[in-house]
């Protein structure tokens, strides 16, 4: 007979770490810049709704009103990208360091900075993501306008 084996194996994909900082900074950015968007759209609904557009077509405030909308969220596009390049830049720095002065640089530590990265460039894609369909809507809508 065997002796049966009481060793416990751990699955470090089911290791739950707090996030940093800087990235429940970011994240809360990147929920503010998902609310303004939303409030942009709401915004331009009111004044007309999506599929009553008809009703707006004499009005030239309204395609002022859109094409305004759509700059502003190129600039929010924009700033986002921004944002993470000094996101990931600075926490990549902080880890590294952290990593130095700790004297360990193992490959589950690397595989902990690729996640951490590979979430926050997901994050950040989804947010730009939603914000291209709103502003492609929004120049759908000054196309037929206009």
């Amino acid at each position: 007979m065997q002796p049966e084996s009481t060793s416990a194996t751990i699955d470090m994909r089911y290791i739950w770490r707090t996030p940093s900082t800087s990235m429940k900074f970011y994240t809360l950015f990147l929920l503010v810049v998902c609310v303004v968007t939303i409030l942009k759209l709401v915004r331009v609904w009111r004044a007309a709704p999506p599929f009553r557009l008809a009703r707006q077509a004499k009005n030239p405030d309204s395609l002022r009103s859109l094409q305004t909308t759509s700059h502003a969220l190129t600039q929010w596009m924009g700033c986002v990208v921004l944002t993470f390049g000094i996101f990931f830049s600075t926490s990549l720095y902080d880890l590294c360091d952290r990593l130095m002065g700790d004297k360990q640089i193992g490959g589950l530590s690397v595989l902990f900075i690729v996640q951490d990265y590979a979430t926050a460039a997901n994050m950040t894609l989804l947010v730009l993501l939603f914000i291209f369909l709103v502003r492609w809507h929004l120049r759908k809508r000054i196309d037929e306008l206009g």
